[in-house]
C-alpha cells in the first residue's frame, strides 16, 4: 500500500465533478459563468409532456432530454413556445433568465434553455464518470464526477500522485474513518487504467468545477512548493497542490458495506507528456 501522508485536506463540492487542472489552466476556466447567447449552438429542453409534441420536436424520441442543432436557437426556442401556446390555449410561459420555462393549464412544464449555457455545460454533456475536456485556447483539464458532499485530497511524499475520495454515505465518524482508510488501501490495487492528463510541473488546482478562476481570491502561480486549501469566493472548495510533471493516469474505484460506501480516484504519474 502505498503511504499517503504529504499533505491531506477536504473540500466542500453540491454534486457534479471535481476539476483537476494546471494552474495557468484554471486560470482560463470559466465554470458555470453564462456564455453569451451567440455562443449557443443547440437548443435543448425537456419536459413532462414530450411525448404530446409534434413529432419535429421529439428528435431523440417520446421521453427525456432533447437537443436541437442550429444555426439560430434562440429563434427555435421562440417557435416552439409559440407552438405550445398554440396547442393548449391559456399555457403561460415565463421568458426571463437562462431558462425559459412554458406551463400547460394542467400545470406540466417545459423547460428550454440554449446549449451550452456554459463551459461547464459543455463539459458535463459529455462526461461519465471521468474525461478530459479541452476547452480556451489549446486548454485542458480533467474531471471526476462526485456526489454532493466532502472530497478528501491526500498527496504522497514524492508528488507523483494524488488520490482523491468521497465516503458517499457512512453510519458514523467510525464508519467514515473505515471507508476512507479503505479507499487509500486500494490505490492501484485494481481497476483499468483511465484517462490521461499532463501535468506540466508545479501548481495544480483542485476545485469543484462549476468554480472559475474568478473565484480565486489569491495567486495561484507563486513559486511556493507547498500544498493548501485556495481562498476562493465559495471558501473551502479547492485547493492548491504542488506535483512534479509529467503523464499522470487514473485509476477509479469504489466500494460499500453495510456501514459505509466510498468512492475514490487515484492520478498517478506514469512517465513524461
Amino acid at each position: 500500500m502505498i503511504v499517503m501522508n504529504a499533505w491531506v485536506e477536504e473540500i466542500e463540492c453540491e454534486g457534479g465533478p471535481v476539476v483537476v487542472a494546471n494552474a495557468e489552466d484554471f486560470l482560463q476556466w470559466r465554470g458555470a459563468e453564462p456564455f453569451g447567447s451567440e455562443q449557443a449552438n443547440e437548443l435543448h429542453y425537456w419536459s413532462q409532456f414530450m411525448s404530446e409534441l409534434p413529432l419535429e420536436f421529439q428528435p431523440d424520441g417520446p421521453a427525456g432530454h432533447q437537443y436541437i442543432s442550429s444555426a439560430n436557437p434562440a429563434a427555435l426556442r421562440d417557435q416552439l413556445m409559440q407552438t405550445i401556446e398554440s396547442l393548449w390555449p391559456g399555457t403561460t410561459v415565463g421568458r426571463r433568465g437562462v431558462k425559459w420555462v412554458a406551463t400547460r393549464p394542467d400545470g406540466r412544464k417545459l423547460n428550454a434553455e440554449l446549449s451550452p449555457s456554459s463551459e461547464y455545460d459543455r463539459m458535463i454533456r459529455h462526461l461519465d464518470n471521468e474525461a478530459v475536456h479541452a476547452f480556451a485556447d489549446g486548454r485542458s483539464a480533467y474531471f471526476w464526477s462526485v456526489a454532493p458532499g466532502w472530497v478528501r485530497i491526500a498527496t504522497d511524499p514524492q508528488r507523483g500522485l494524488v488520490h482523491l475520495a468521497q465516503v458517499e454515505f457512512a453510519d458514523d465518524e467510525a464508519a467514515v474513518a473505515d471507508g476512507y482508510q479503505y479507499a487509500q488501501s486500494q490505490i492501484f490495487s485494481s481497476g483499468e487504467p483511465g484517462q490521461r492528463y499532463c501535468i506540466t510541473g508545479g501548481p495544480v488546482v483542485v476545485a469543484w468545477s462549476p468554480n472559475s478562476a474568478d473565484d480565486l481570491n489569491e495567486d495561484i502561480l507563486t513559486a511556493e512548493r507547498d500544498c493548501k486549501l485556495l481562498d476562493m469566493a465559495t471558501g473551502g472548495r479547492g485547493a492548491r497542490l504542488w506535483l512534479e510533471p509529467g503523464m499522470y493516469e487514473s485509476a477509479l474505484g469504489n466500494h460499500e458495506t453495510d456501514t459505509w460506501g466510498v468512492a475514490w480516484c487515484s492520478l498517478k504519474c506514469i512517465g513524461g507528456c
